[in-house]
């Protein structure tokens, strides 16, 4: 209340009315008692400071919600109370306001002598300007005593004489309680009506100063018929005085009471979670101005947020909806919570702390939880410094399994999530799939001090403590928030640059004076290549890798999921299961991020089987969706200093001419890090044709091969996928030493040196001695022809035979062949019963000459070197190696 008055107060005229202020009560006193009281009275300057509702006002500037203390009010001026009500607080509460000067003596009369009656004070004869002093400055110490009565009357007085009548009624007016936690004719008429004060009717103004005089009793929202016959009184109120006609009042008196609500309000925001958020910012920002966070509830601020009530309401809506989220084992909930900001301003649009909202400044997940990240963190801690160090997307890393051991530390292996090993793949695959051992090996790489400096300056609240390896994989000390993650992310949607995340744009006080304009913290923590290189990864996780699920039609969309393992305790052994699920994902417009799990994990409540990418992905869908809907898709913009190149997949380096076609990709890079060498892991080799194995000298058949050559060989149990790429270190085992012709051979000095075939009867007698006689094995490349012609090892049996047995006698060989999509396969049938070798023959109608394409044992060939267009033709002879008969198949036409 401003002054417009400043006599001075005549203290002596004060006093005498005191005195006789005493008479008519019967204290018999003089002034001595009145300067007494004179001498503790509160000061009119310093003591009257009523307490003033704060506003929450959203993106658009509109009105979101309110905060107050135990007080609601929102002052208002006097010109835009309407006269109707203004009349109606005279007529009831005190008709002769305009021409007493504080105290009405004549009801002051009336009063003392019912209190004299009384034997105590029963009437008090209060004026506005008395009931304005009493609610003003004894509204938390109320009494009922002659002394208090002075006093009120004494202030009263003095407020007369500072203030003019339209001042102490505005003040009034502003001040006095309606019940329901309203204060002030502005708060009341929103709480009963839902209206600004200048729009109420004459019955509703009634009704308004009725309640005041005893809320509990009249309000309507407690007891509607009362309420009307209260309003009644006051009506007729204002005919006596002249204010309104009776007619008038008895139409006011049949106007029904359209409440603004079935039920009496609730001091409840509609965004609980994010209001909460905006109080524990603005308490933080008030403190630092040198103001009381009590300030908040009382100084009739007006706190400007970024909300976005659209994206909020969706995120209440999906929130609220239980199908969107898993089932719990028992009775406590799965939780989560969610933020979506601008990354170009570190705006947070909406913000979920919970599935429900039970305590007003309870736990808010999205700021307050400090939850383990897991793989989210890697783009942050990992990938994104090795970019900023030179290393680019096709950088390749070795993904099999790795243990570290430190000195005096526990063995530290890492594992994947899928027990999978994939072994060489580039840094873009280890994102997309979210492979843990290539994040682990990088930031051993680029050091774990460099990835933990990193995060800091992306906004994460890291300790000490987690300077280890594990930081890669998400292993925290204390953990992340949402808000965190959200902010950190924007930064690779804002060309590199970190802002800091809030919810307050500006506050001002209630007469639109800016305390605070917020200019939150900026950092440029990266280059914009290697933002837009993170950026363009995280693409390939949504297209094609573990976040699928988070596509948006028309937007391109980067994101990263996030799952952590179950606490290595005795109560998990044994369990499979999950603690925490992530996703993170952004466009140029929004970032925004969900995190799923328990409270606090225990051997019955944990996550089974739920991933970043299968519960959390689908819930950020469902919101930024929604929020892009009427919003044309943008790119992020590609830095000039981005170039690109095709390069061997298997060692980032630019391709070789051994470098097989499948294993060449383009890829980006960052200018001056396209690899200038050429690559070195591909090798060309001789291999058996059949066995794909190092060739013996057994081998039929060989071919040349282009194998990969591991720069750092691997020989743990486990191989990597790529494995079967490799160049084989194992000799052919289909034509190697067991496989081989076993023979059986003349040692007799007497050859001296050269190799013949025992002679061994079958039946009769004689032969080569069997002192002489060893079993050798041969390639089939090198049997001995001739058998053994010494006289005296020969056999002298005609019924026998040189190592008789498995003649062919008049038996047939029959070859069959077809063509397949990679060659053609021959096959026939076997022939005699001893050691038996198939050759196989191939000639073209344009190439008469019968060549020998190979050797085996077996009934069937495989000929893959075969060209479309071409007839081929095939016989195969079989040949008895102890007797060396022969005898020959069919000859097929084939046409390929």
């Amino acid at each position: 209340m401003s002054k417009t008055k400043k006599r001075k107060l005549n203290v002596r005229r004060t006093v005498l009315v005191v005195i006789l202020f005493l008479a008519f009560i019967g204290l018999g006193v003089g002034t001595g008692f009145a300067v007494g009281v004179l001498r503790n009275l509160p000061d009119l300057d310093t003591d009257f400071n009523p307490d003033v509702t704060t506003f929450i006002h959203d993106m658009d500037g509109k009105e979101v919600t309110r905060l107050h203390g135990a007080e609601n009010r929102i002052p208002v001026d006097l010109d835009e109370v309407p006269e109707d009500l203004k009349q109606a607080f005279i007529a009831t509460e005190d008709r002769a306001f305009y021409d007493h000067p504080g105290i009405n003596l004549s009801s002051f009369v009336r009063a003392a002598i019912a209190n004299l009656r009384a034997g105590t004070i029963v009437q008090g004869g209060s004026t506005i300007t008395m009931q304005l002093v009493e609610n003003a400055f004894f509204i938390d110490n109320p009494s009922r005593t002659y002394r208090r009565k002075l006093q009120e009357a004494i202030l009263a007085i003095q407020m007369e004489r500072h203030y003019t009548k339209d001042e102490i009624l505005e003040a009034y007016l502003n001040q006095i309680y309606f019940g329901h936690g309203a204060y002030g004719v502005q708060a009341a008429s929103q709480t009963y009506f839902g209206k600004d004060v200048s729009e109420l009717t004459l019955a509703e103004s009634a009704l308004i100063a009725g309640v005041t005089n005893n809320p509990a009793a009249f309000s309507p929202y407690n007891d509607e018929e009362r309420a009307k016959r209260r309003r009644a009184v006051v009506l007729d109120n204002m005919v006596e005085a002249g204010m309104i006609s009776k007619s008038t009042a008895e139409k006011a008196k049949q106007e029904p009471i359209n409440l603004s609500s079935g039920s009496a309000p609730k001091n409840d925001s509609k965004f609980p979670y994010y209001v909460d958020a905006v109080v524990m910012e603005a308490e933080k920002l008030l403190k630092e101005k040198g103001m009381s966070p009590a300030d908040l509830y009382r100084s009739g601020l007006h706190i400007y947020t970024a909300l976005d009530v659209s994206i909020q309401e969706k995120m209440e809506s999906v929130y609220s909806n239980k199908n969107n989220f898993p089932r719990s084992s028992s009775d406590v909930p799965v939780q989560s919570a969610m933020v979506v900001l601008d990354p170009q301003t570190g705006e947070v649009r909406g913000l979920i702390g919970g599935r429900e909202h039970t305590v007003e400044r309870g736990l808010n997940r999205a700021v307050q939880a400090r939850r383990q990240p897991g793989s989210v963190i890697k783009p942050i801690v990992v990938y994104a410094p090795a970019l900023e160090q030179g290393y680019a997307p096709a950088t390749v890393i070795d993904d099999v399994p790795v243990t570290y051991r430190g000195s005096g530390s526990k063995a530290y292996s890492p594992g994947n999530y899928d027990g999978r090993f994939r072994g060489l793949i580039t840094m873009r695959t280890a994102i997309q799939y979210s492979v843990n051992i290539p994040a682990v090996k990088m930031l051993e790489r680029i050091g774990v001090e460099t990835g933990y400096n990193f995060g800091r300056d992306l906004g994460l609240s890291l300790v000490p403590a987690d300077k280890g390896l594990s930081l890669a994989l998400g292993g925290l000390t204390d953990g992340v928030s949402p808000l965190e993650i959200a902010s950190a992310y924007g930064s690779f949607a804002n060309e590199g640059v970190w802002i800091e995340p809030h919810l307050i744009t500006r506050i001002t006080d209630q007469h639109g004076n800016t305390l605070i304009d917020m200019k939150p913290k900026k950092k440029a923590v990266m280059s914009e290549e290697t933002a837009y290189l993170v950026t363009d990864m995280l693409r390939t996780v949504v297209t094609s890798g573990t976040g699928t699920r988070a596509q948006i039609s028309g937007h391109r969309v980067a994101g990263k999921t996030g799952t952590t393992q179950l606490p290595d305790l005795p109560a998990f052994r044994g369990k499979r299961g999950e603690r925490d699920a992530w996703f993170v994902g952004y466009t140029p417009e929004l970032v925004g991020v969900v995190w799923l799990g328990y409270d606090k994990t225990t051997s019955t409540n944990y996550l089974r089987g739920l991933y970043g990418g299968s519960s959390c992905a689908p819930i950020w869908k469902a919101v930024i969706e929604d929020a892009l809907r009427h919003t044309p898709s943008r790119e992020i913009s590609r830095p000039p200093g981005i170039v690109t190149a095709s390069v061997d997949a298997k060692s980032g380096k630019l391709p070789s001419s051994l470098t097989p076609k499948e294993f060449i990709i383009s890829e980006l890079f960052a200018k001056g890090t396209v690899p200038t060498e050429v690559s070195d892991v591909w090798v060309q080799e001789e291999v058996c044709s059949e066995s794909n194995m190092l060739p013996s000298s057994f081998c039929p058949q060989t071919v040349t091969k282009t194998f990969l050559k591991r720069p750092v060989p691997y020989t743990g149990s486990v191989k990597p996928e790529d494995a079967n790429l490799e160049l084989p270190s194992e000799t052919c085992t289909i034509h190697g030493f067991g496989e081989g012709i076993q023979l059986k051979i003349c040692t007799d000095p007497r050859h001296n040196g050269e190799l013949y075939l025992a002679n061994v009867p079958q039946h009769g007698h004689g032969g080569c001695p069997e002192r002489y006689v060893e079993i050798r094995t041969f390639s089939l490349n090198n049997i001995p022809e001739n058998y053994c012609n010494l006289p005296d090892h020969q056999i002298d049996s005609p019924a026998g035979g040189n190592n008789g047995g498995g003649h062919f006698e008049e038996q047939h060989l029959t070859l069959k062949g077809n063509r397949t999509g990679n060659g053609i396969n021959l096959s026939w049938n076997s022939v005699g019963s001893g050691s038996v070798v198939f050759t196989v023959e191939r000639w073209t109608a344009n190439d008469s000459t019968r060549n020998s394409i190979g050797t085996t044992k077996r009934t069937s060939w495989a000929d893959r070197n075969v060209q479309s267009g071409t007839v081929y033709y095939y016989r195969v002879t079989a040949v008895n190696t102890h007797t060396q008969e022969r005898i020959y198949s069919n000859q097929i036409e084939i046409h390929y």
